[in-house]
């Protein structure tokens, strides 16, 4: 007898999460890769979600290539909106029964409302803004570091990059937080402006937890970084619930628990729990495939 697997992947700029359960909705196994952001790298995003779903699978004595068993495979990835890289994506090969990719915040929609209406604000490396009404999909900022995705740990990183460079050239004052953005670095000038002249969203978002760790300490230049970001998704909640004004929204990501301290009263007033994570969503995005195939 045929058992089916289902595989949710929330894939982001900073690490790539992995769930995995039997088709009765019992948990085999969860792990967590690197980052699996399309737009950067399909082929590092394919080995992130591999070796992840390697680990877990490994854990259980399960095969990929086991013909008892048809794995329906469910992924939200950072990217999505990059044409190329979306079909690129699709059309490397892969040992799945089925396969279905949508955008990271599509998935985690999905799993904070149970499947559903809702909206959700993502601030981990980056920022995006997503709404699911009666079927149809509203997707606020997600363009993309650094045009867009204001108020995420990338945005962070690159703000403190910028402070601490006026405070080298002694445009602003010194502040604990500059300091420790230079320490960073050994307080390697040349080393620090290669370094800056180079790096992704997923390298600027490194320096996030020193932004947070000194606003949490009320330092002013951090908690002045902190205020600006809440501000960026203040303003995506409010285009948001524009049209739908009592609509729940729920905020994901890493950065999130810690921006949340500075949102606006209106924004956090429709805030609520999440019922599932987006893990969760993409399974039951897959399970409401098979469910309308069979």
């Amino acid at each position: 007898m045929t058992q089916d697997i289902f595989v949710g992947v929330d894939g982001g700029g900073t690490k790539s999460k992995v769930r995995v359960e039997d088709e009765t909705g019992r948990l085999i196994g969860q792990s967590v890769g690197g980052p699996a952001n399309i737009r950067l790298s399909v082929d590092h995003s394919w080995q992130s979600i591999n070796f992840a779903l390697a680990e877990i699978l490994n854990s259980v004595d399960i095969s990929l290539n086991d013909k008892t068993k048809r794995f329906h495979v469910g992924m939200g990835l950072a990217g999505c909106e990059v044409t190329a890289a979306y079909q690129d994506f699709l059309a490397r090969s892969h040992s799945f029964s089925s396969i279905e990719l949508v955008s990271d915040a599509h998935i985690a929609c999905v799993g904070a409302h149970g499947g559903k209406d809702g909206a959700i604000i993502i601030v981990g490396t980056g920022v995006v803004g997503y709404q699911i009404y009666e079927e149809k999909t509203a997707k606020i900022s997600g363009w993309g570091f650094p045009h867009d995705d204001l108020g995420g740990g990338a945005f962070l990183g690159l703000e403190a990059v910028r402070l601490t460079l006026q405070w080298l050239d002694h445009r602003v004052e010194k502040s604990p937080l500059v300091e420790d953005i230079f320490a960073f670095f050994n307080r390697d000038l040349e080393y620090f402006i290669h370094w800056a002249n180079h790096a992704n969203s997923t390298e600027f978002a490194r320096l996030a937890p020193l932004v947070i760790n000194h606003g949490q300490q009320e330092e002013v230049a951090a908690v002045r970084l902190m205020k600006k970001a809440a501000h960026a998704i203040d303003r995506i909640g409010v285009t948001l619930l524009k049209t739908q004004p009592q609509m729940r929204c729920c905020l994901f990501g890493g950065i999130a628990p810690f921006v949340e301290t500075w949102l606006s009263d209106d924004l956090r007033a429709h805030l609520c729990a999440r019922e599932g994570d987006a893990n969760t969503g993409a399974i039951l995005m897959m399970r409401r495939k098979q469910e309308l195939i069979k």
